[in-house]
């Protein structure tokens, strides 16, 4: 027992656990807990290896949830493949992805964002997210990029009007503060916004397909 109680100290003073150390020498945990719970050293290892075991956990939910996360975007890409295939002929759904092609931001991950000074290229854009996203207005945020001397809460207003987005809706507009302080536009540039991954996936991949159709 003397010999089997060396090797416990030598292995625990190596940081090993009580379970390792029980498995390794054949000595049940509740002797190994009268052996070292007095000794402040191996009080110490207990709570670096309860860290480490933490760290452990977490990059195993971690990882789980990549995978998950990537097979979820896998079955996106998909299912895009199958809808482009459908919708390829109508001219709403054609519309739309070449105006998200020319004005849409391309580079984010998670947000499907388009920017235009003009009312009627949202609303087309609208009617696209409707009707092909399942998106509706009251899920689409909206914010305007300004000059010094636009009147924010009448652009706010107009655009509010024209695109019937909720005011509720609106992130607070960005006023440009460089050389020129008079307007460019009369109503500002307007951005729509739709905050999610999978659609933001799906409408690169319709892009995508959209560009392998053409050429």
């Amino acid at each position: 027992m003397r010999n089997d109680k060396d090797k416990a100290y030598a292995l625990r003073k190596n940081g090993y656990t009580y379970s390792f150390i029980s498995k390794e020498l054949n000595i049940p945990k509740g002797t190994l807990s009268d052996w070292f719970q007095h000794h402040p050293w191996s009080e110490e290892i207990k709570e670096k290896n309860s860290k480490i075991s933490a760290i452990k956990n977490i990059q195993i939910l971690n990882e789980k949830a990549g995978a998950e996360l990537k097979e979820k975007y896998k079955k996106v890409e998909k299912e895009a493949e199958r809808e482009f295939e459908i919708y390829k002929n109508n001219p709403i759904f054609m519309g739309g992805l070449m105006l998200y092609a020319g004005e849409g931001d391309k580079t984010s991950k998670h947000h499907i964002r388009l920017s235009n000074s003009e009312f009627y290229l949202h609303t087309a854009f609208l009617r696209f997210s409707e009707q092909f996203l399942n998106i509706g207005r009251d899920n689409i945020k909206f914010w305007l990029l300004l000059y010094p001397d636009h009147e924010i809460e009448s652009c706010i207003d107009i655009w509010s009007k024209k695109l019937k987005i909720n005011k509720s809706n609106f992130y607070k507009s960005q006023v440009i503060q460089g050389k020129s302080k008079l307007r460019k536009l009369q109503y500002g540039v307007g951005n729509s916004i739709i905050s999610n991954t999978s659609l933001k996936k799906k409408m690169l991949k319709w892009l995508e397909l959209c560009k392998l159709h053409f050429n």
